[in-house]
């Protein structure tokens, strides 16, 4: 096996690892004038955002006593703010990147559904594509922090299953608008939305259209539901839950990436590895390559692989590579983790972190 620089000794290989090549793709790889020229094309690209939506409230104070009630600090409210959530939060990445989102999600018939639809408008993105379902509750994930410290976590949302009306509706939205876009990514944060029936038309459709298909996956999913994407983009823990396999080594790594190729048929897996940076496995080669992190600065996680899957899509449909699809998706998320709560990166920004890290 062709071993990475940056690697010495490992623990003992199993045969598909022995079998594989691995190779780097760090900066002295880079096309920067090509990997610019991308970006500029992504303006104007549509793309079609289907999965759960939701609000992001983030209620913001500074603790100074503790409650004579309970042993918990008393937050003294000092600003709040709603920011895009969920498959929100990745239409509004591809807004922010010049990119034409069609948003398609589940809200409730409530307050908290028209609290979104204002954030939607704010951000330039359409409403009109949302299905309502008086059954559910709009989500709000609402989140108090304090002194940058996250102290509580509070959901408001339904996991019951969906119902046919609302099934049959969505299916109805996305398929009377896929025709007419170029890049398709689906949303799994297992709220109910994805259903087997909903992921097995999205990727049908997208099929007979010749559309790509980024899947971001969930655990609590089925792989079946995802067969056929043309990208999966899990993180290292979302990957070995679907997978069934720990990831302790480079070996293991690479035994889950090519499951997960296998299990659901795709073009492309991209385990995304926080500080490690990103492994790339695709269906027609038996290479792994494996593109380092570029971040400067690691403020706040959340959000990332929103960003992430924005920037892939839009990349791959402007033409690029999968590897020059995960350079710039990487040199984005670098950007976004440096940033508080779920965060959008404009192109300069991205420009920027390649003006940085990057060579000529």
């Amino acid at each position: 096996m062709t071993r990475s620089p940056s690697k010495s000794k490992s623990k003992p290989q199993s045969k598909s690892a022995s079998r594989t090549t691995i190779k780097t793709i760090g900066p002295e790889n880079w096309n920067k004038v090509h990997l610019l020229g991308i970006l500029s094309q992504c303006a104007n690209k549509k793309v079609l955002v289907i999965g759960d939506v939701g609000i992001d409230r983030y209620t913001i104070g500074s603790v100074e006593r503790i409650s004579p009630e309970a042993p918990v600090p008393i937050v003294f409210v000092e600003d709040e703010q709603h920011k895009l959530g969920l498959a929100a939060n990745v239409a509004d990445n591809v807004k922010v990147l010049g990119g034409l989102p069609l948003l398609v999600g589940l809200v409730g018939r409530d307050r908290r559904a028209q609290d979104f639809k204002d954030l939607l408008g704010e951000s330039g993105i359409s409403s009109s594509h949302l299905v309502t379902d008086a059954d559910r509750k709009t989500v709000l994930k609402e989140r108090i922090v304090s002194d940058r410290q996250q102290l509580l976590r509070v959901d408001y949302e339904s996991l019951h299953a969906l119902s046919p009306k609302a099934e049959k509706e969505l299916i109805a939205k996305v398929k009377s608008l896929l025709k007419n876009v170029d890049a398709v990514i689906l949303e799994d944060y297992a709220k109910g939305m994805i259903t087997e029936k909903v992921a097995h038309e999205v990727f049908v459709a997208a099929k007979a259209a010749k559309k790509l298909v980024s899947v971001d996956p969930n655990p609590k999913t089925p792989l079946s539901h995802y067969r056929g994407a043309t990208v999966l983009t899990p993180n290292t823990k979302e990957a070995e839950k679907l997978a069934g396999i720990v990831i302790h080594d480079e070996a293991s790594l690479i035994e889950v990436g090519k499951k997960l190729l296998k299990l659901t048929a795709a073009q492309h897996v991209v385990i995304t590895r926080g500080k490690d940076g990103m492994a790339i496995f695709s269906a027609k080669s038996s290479a792994v390559k494996f593109i380092p992190t570029y971040a400067r600065e690691v403020y706040d996680v959340s959000g990332a692989g929103d960003t992430v899957i924005a920037v892939m899509s839009l990349a791959l449909s402007s033409g690029a590579s999968i590897e020059e699809a995960c350079i710039l998706g990487n040199l984005a998320a670098g950007v976004e983790v440096g940033k508080r709560g779920t965060a959008t990166v404009t192109p300069d920004e991205i420009r920027i972190a390649l003006d940085f890290f990057g060579e000529v």
